[in-house]
Parts: C-alpha cells; sequence; structure tokens
C-alpha cells in the first residue's frame, strides 16, 4: 500500500469520528503543521485531524492505542521552543483549536471552564464582556496561543507578576488518556453529582493529579478542558516607568517591588540596547538611563492604586531611580499581544526564555555582553533584546533574545545562542518550558532518580509511548 492510499485509508477513518472537512494529508498543510515559530525542524505528520470535543479526541486515542499509531496534540503552534515539532514518522496530529467553547463562567466559585483550544485572546475579550479577568492573561503571544498549549508548555508572560504563570491558575483539568480514557482532576475527582462544571478546588482529597499533566508537553495525556480562576475587572489603574544608572541597584527596586507584591506586572529592560529598540525616546530624554524597571497596577479602586504606585517609587528612590514616565508601561500592557510581531522586523528570534532568582540578574547580563564583545555582534548586523519579568511570588522569568538579519551569519547565531543556554543554566536558571529548544540542556543536569521517576510515570500513563514520543528524551 502507498503512502498516499494509507492516508486515504486512515482519513476515511478519522473522518467518521470528526467530519471529512476535518482531516487532512495535504502535503502543503502537513508541511505548516511540521513547524512552530521556533527555528528548528521537524517530520512531517502523517495526518491532521481536528476534533470538537472530548468525546472525539476520546475516540482518536482508541484508534491510535489499538494501531500503535503515535500522536501529538496542537494549539496555535505559536510557540519557540519546538515542543510540538514531530520527532517521529506518521504521526496524528491533532489539532485542538475548534474546540474553543466557554463552558461555564461560574460567579459563585470564581471559575471560568473553557475547551482548552481557546486562545488566550479570546477569553480575555469575553470574559470582559461579562466583568471579569484572568490573572494570569497569557504568553506574549496570546492571540495565537491556546489554553492548552500554554498549560503543557509552563507559559509564563502577561500577569505573571501577581499571578503565577498558566499552571498556577488552574484549579482543574479534563484529560484524554493514550487509551482514549477521560479523567478529571481536582475537586471533580468525583462521580459527578454537583451543578459545578468546573473545578473549585485543585488541592483536594487525593495527589494534585493536575500537577502530573502540567507542564508534560503534551506527553501524557491531551488536555481538553481547564478550570481557571477569574477576578473582578479593576476600577483603578496606575503605570510608571523608572530609569536606574545601575543594573545592581535596579535589581534592588525589582525584587523589593516584587517580594512586597505590589504590583500586576513588573517588567524591565536590562540594558542600553534593549532601551533603544523599545523605548529610545527615555534615552535621549533622561541621561544616565542604562536600565528600566516598568509597572502596571491594577487594583479595585483609584485610590489603593495610588497608593502602590507611591509606595514603588519610595522604593525606586532608595535604590538611586527616578520616575521617567509610562510610555513603556503603557505600551506593554495595553498592547498586551500585539507587541511581539514588530520585533520581527529586527530579524529571527533566537530566545532564551528562563526562570532564575532575581538577585542573579547582573551576572547574567554581564556574561552576555561578554558573548556580545567575543562574537562582534553589532559588527556582524545581530540585535538583542534583554529583558525581565516578576514572577509569582519573588523570582523572575529572564528573556534574552538574539535577532539575526543576515542568515549568512547563521554559524555565530547557533555559536552565542549555545554558549549563552549553558550560562544561563550554569547561573542557577532553570527553563520553564524545554522542547528542542532547552531539552538537551536540561536532559544532561537532571537527576538520575527524578529521571527514573518521570520515566515510570511516562509508562504509566502511556505505556505504548504514543503520546509525542521522545518529549523529554522518552
Amino acid at each position: 500500500m502507498t503512502i498516499v492510499e494509507l492516508n486515504g485509508k486512515l482519513g476515511l477513518e478519522l473522518g467518521k469520528i470528526v467530519g471529512e472537512k476535518n482531516v487532512s494529508s495535504e502535503r502543503f498543510v502537513l508541511i505548516s503543521y511540521s513547524e512552530d515559530a521556533s527555528p528548528f525542524e521537524g517530520n512531517l505528520p502523517q495526518i491532521v485531524v481536528r476534533p470538537n470535543n472530548a468525546h472525539e479526541v476520546s475516540r482518536i486515542m482508541e484508534f491510535a492505542y489499538e494501531r500503535d499509531i503515535p500522536v501529538i496534540p496542537v494549539g496555535g503552534r505559536s510557540s519557540i521552543n519546538g515542543s510540538t515539532i514531530p520527532r517521529v514518522s506518521g504521526i496524528i496530529m491533532i489539532d485542538m483549536t475548534r474546540m474553543r467553547d466557554i463552558i461555564e463562567i461560574n460567579e459563585d466559585i470564581m471559575t471560568v471552564t473553557v475547551q482548552s483550544g481557546i486562545t488566550w485572546s479570546e477569553l480575555i475579550h469575553r470574559l470582559k464582556e461579562k466583568g471579569y479577568k484572568l490573572g494570569f492573561r497569557g504568553p506574549y503571544g496570546g492571540n495565537a496561543g491556546t489554553i492548552g498549549g500554554s498549560l503543557s508548555a509552563n507559559s509564563i508572560g502577561c500577569g505573571a507578576s501577581s499571578h503565577g504563570g498558566a499552571c498556577d491558575n488552574i484549579t482543574g483539568l479534563e484529560v484524554v488518556l493514550s487509551t482514549g480514557e477521560i479523567i478529571n482532576t481536582g475537586s471533580n475527582w468525583r462521580i459527578k453529582t454537583s451543578k459545578f462544571e468546573g473545578s473549585y478546588a485543585r488541592y483536594c482529597t487525593f495527589n494534585d493529579m493536575s500537577g502530573i499533566f502540567l507542564g508534560d508537553h503534551g506527553s501524557l495525556g491531551i488536555k481538553t478542558k481547564a478550570t481557571l480562576k477569574i477576578f473582578p475587572l479593576p476600577k483603578g489603574e496606575a503605570y510608571s516607568d523608572f530609569g536606574f544608572s545601575s543594573i545592581e541597584q535596579a535589581v534592588k527596586a525589582f525584587h523589593e517591588i516584587q517580594s512586597n507584591h505590589l504590583v500586576e506586572e513588573a517588567v524591565m529592560l536590562g540594558d542600553t540596547n534593549s532601551i533603544d529598540l523599545l523605548a529610545s525616546s527615555y534615552r535621549s530624554t533622561f541621561k544616565n538611563i542604562e536600565c528600566i524597571l516598568a509597572v502596571i497596577i491594577e487594583e479595585p479602586n483609584e485610590e489603593i492604586a495610588q497608593q502602590k504606585k507611591e509606595m514603588c517609587e519610595k522604593i525606586v528612590r532608595k535604590y538611586g531611580g527616578k520616575s521617567i514616565g509610562m510610555f513603556l508601561s503603557k505600551a506593554h500592557w495595553l498592547n498586551m499581544f500585539n507587541l511581539v510581531q514588530s520585533l520581527f522586523e529586527e530579524g529571527f528570534w533566537y530566545n532564551t526564555c528562563h526562570i532564575r532568582p532575581i538577585s542573579t540578574l547582573p551576572q547574567l547580563i554581564e556574561g552576555f555582553h561578554h558573548l556580545a564583545n567575543k562574537y562582534e555582534l553589532k559588527k556582524n548586523g545581530f540585535n538583542w533584546i534583554i529583558s525581565a519579568l516578576g514572577v509569582d511570588h519573588c523570582f523572575t522569568s529572564g528573556w534574552i533574545t538574539i535577532f539575526m538579519k543576515d542568515r549568512s551569519n547563521k554559524e555565530i547565531t547557533y555559536e552565542v545562542w549555545d554558549e549563552l543556554r549553558e550560562l544561563e543554566m550554569e547561573l542557577d536558571g532553570v527553563p520553564y518550558w524545554t522542547g528542542k529548544l532547552w531539552e538537551p540542556y536540561a536532559l544532561k543536569r537532571v537527576n538520575p532518580s527524578f529521571y527514573k521517576t518521570l520515566k515510570q510515570l511516562k509508562k504509566t500513563l502511556d505505556p505504548k509511548n504514543i503520546i509525542n514520543p521522545l518529549t523529554f528524551g522518552l
């Protein structure tokens, strides 16, 4: 049987589950699904299928399990880590983006339950119509990025300074296992008797089963629904940008603001080059600005918002900083998912997103500048942004992004990129997502006992190793 005949037969069988128009093995479709927003390349999937609900996903998994066919669930494919790129041939790729319903907004327990294929931007807008906001708002690619994709990849982004990342905002999941069996986590472990659609508590009665499937990069089960915390829309807002002549002093102010839980978002531009790219007017207006800390405050009323802004200003002055305006903070927050596209004008991204203690930022930035001088990045046509976002209680997500306009210097890019990732991990950094971006660096450092347990978990939940095989080297 030829590949065309094989795919045709497979398409007919899967078409019975999801409808013929929701199955494709056309080559141009397969090529597009073999990529994400990263520079990595993968195998073409065998076929792409687009289910509409958990029941259809369950039937697809039963079909694949019986025939030992590997599968990969995908959302918007906007990630820059290569985690959903097929690493083996013959993959059924399950595109979850038809599954975008809001199942329930529960004002009693302050949660929203959604299908996992809904995008962050759509969910934000639909909640706003009802007078609510999310805590974590999604990654910076939230126009395309889906809830399920972010939960699979431990996304960090908008709102993380106050609320943590995507996975910190979950109270429960619906997951389809490799065999097609459907389970619910959190307080929905019971046989269904409640009027509540979603789980109202993540930690209850048994082990935290939600956590097993969070950050798994779609390798242990397929998330079909998620219940997230919601909050009333703020009635008080404040924005402020603070300039510093020293990264060391800026980091001290950043740490104190974050440790006191004063802001909804705190984001830093870590060197003059980054400021020139994103807020150049500040450099021409204010002398000796080496880095900027921008803060966004959201509170129930204006009085509390202004009080918190004044508290931030007091902390900043203590460390030699000064208020310079609100251009960066407002642009960052009000254009939440629309800033990153313009940066592609600087060239293709080579990113190194990871988390680290706030206090280690100066050493990291010094190390990157050493690499920039070593490889003469500016002379060779490269640009970069160094930024850091406050996350959860008191750590940071560090983003150093190298932009390459001249493709003839690709070898230099890969050398710097490799050295930078090694440096970041040696200086106490930990990637919050992995994929092809980080796996080689993480796997050579992972504790053997930890990795052995992870392998046992994979074998238990996915005994035939059909869900996103080779993720984490499994």
